[in-house]
């Protein structure tokens, strides 16, 4: 098969690539400007692509995430486009030109997954993320390098606190009541795992007060609604960086913890931020060298296995996470992995596994193997190409 790939700063292209080209197919490349143009309504990008499209004859075009432009050039040039989904919220999937019948879409979240096929996607399916487990198996680490990355416990993240990423500051002209209100829903969201009750309790006097402070703008492909919005991007993420400080720091005052994050966080006291690392050279030396790999999924990931996760696993080291619903269906907890569905139960946890090595190294290594087994790049895309051949 014939590929034309969209590469933009996506996590784990190369692997694709790799994979692909393993299967025998040929793989060319297009630079995708993703972050500095439009990605929805763009006429000069649309027919750089559809002269691509003209040009060479591909079986799929393929990208990490969804862009509207690409589906719409793919389309008129009659070529299948498929898109495997890694973030959310992700506000381009929400286009009229996701419904398009040669969009081939892949969502790494099954409630997302579910979501677009109630609307009417034609072409959806589930499939989680990886890990390039080969890759991790290969790296060579020093001493001096454990020492550096190793800790207690680890957490590679976002603490979500400056202001390009702290939408909620945008709503903080909001009346008492508003203010109030939003806290108190942030307050139940933040007790309650496994399920995402924020956008269903943004009432319509809610709404409009947002509104009057933060108007939404869409554009004209635009489906979703203004609680969506206001509820993933807004209130999640404000929730999800609270909650990230706070345990953070409870697990610092009884153990050794490093935060690897490109954030100033002076609002934590006892946990020793690392700055950022790179992912493909420094990320997996953390998580092989640290005794617990927390993962913190943001609120916005309402089912799924974030692409963190994987990782930490497929490098053998601990995971513990929150409770994830989509972790069930392939990993059995206790046993691959670990996780909590309370602070209270994180701080427990922590505390036993600090002092159950055997265990904890136990489980490392059956989350270790249960990755390696069914959970590579390799496993990912020779799905995607089976489907991509009998559509």
């Amino acid at each position: 098969m014939r590929i034309l790939m969209l590469e933009w700063d996506s996590f784990a292209h190369e692997y694709v690539i790799k994979e692909l080209r393993r299967a025998d197919c040929r793989v060319d490349i297009f630079p995708f400007p993703f972050g500095s143009e439009n990605m929805r309504e763009n006429e000069p990008l649309y027919h750089r692509l559809t002269e691509r499209l003209k040009e060479e004859k591909y079986d799929f075009v393929f990208s990490f995430n969804f862009f509207p432009v690409a589906a719409k050039a793919c389309n008129e040039s009659n070529v299948k486009y498929a898109a495997w989904i890694y973030d959310t919220p992700f506000l381009l999937l929400y286009s009229k030109y996701t419904m398009l019948d040669t969009n081939y879409i892949f969502f790494f979240d099954k409630s997302l997954f579910y979501d677009f096929k109630r609307n009417g996607l034609k072409n959806a399916f589930y499939l989680p993320m990886a890990a390039p487990v080969d890759y991790y198996d290969s790296m060579i680490i020093g001493e001096g390098e454990k020492e550096c990355y190793g800790a207690d416990i680890s957490f590679v993240g976002s603490t979500y606190n400056e202001k390009r990423q702290d939408f909620f500051q945008l709503i903080n002209g909001v009346n008492e009541y508003t203010s109030g209100y939003l806290n108190g829903i942030m307050k139940m969201q933040g007790e309650l795992y496994g399920s995402f009750i924020l956008e269903e309790l943004l009432t319509d006097n809610i709404l409009r007060e947002l509104q009057r402070v933060c108007p939404i703008q869409k554009g004209a492909d635009e489906w979703e609604t203004d609680a969506w919005i206001y509820a993933n991007y807004f209130l999640a993420r404000k929730l999800t960086g609270e909650q990230r400080r706070e345990q953070l720091e409870l697990l610092g005052q009884r153990y050794f913890v490093k935060l690897f994050t490109p954030e100033q966080t002076p609002d934590m006291e006892h946990v020793m931020n690392c700055g950022p690392v790179d992912y493909e050279k420094e990320m997996p030396i953390v998580f092989k060298n640290s005794k617990i790999n927390l993962n913190m999924t943001l609120r916005s990931i309402h089912t799924g296995i974030p692409l963190r996760a994987m990782d930490i696993m497929g490098c053998g080291g601990f995971l513990l996470t929150n409770y994830q619903e989509d972790f069930l269906e392939y990993f059995e907890p206790g046993v691959d992995y670990v996780y909590y569905s309370s602070r209270e139960e994180l701080l427990e946890l922590a505390d036993y596994y600090m002092n159950h090595e055997e265990e904890r190294l136990e489980i490392a290594r059956n989350g270790y193997q249960k990755v390696k087994a069914g959970h590579t790049y390799r496993d990912r895309i020779e799905y995607l190409l089976m489907r991509m051949k009998e559509l």
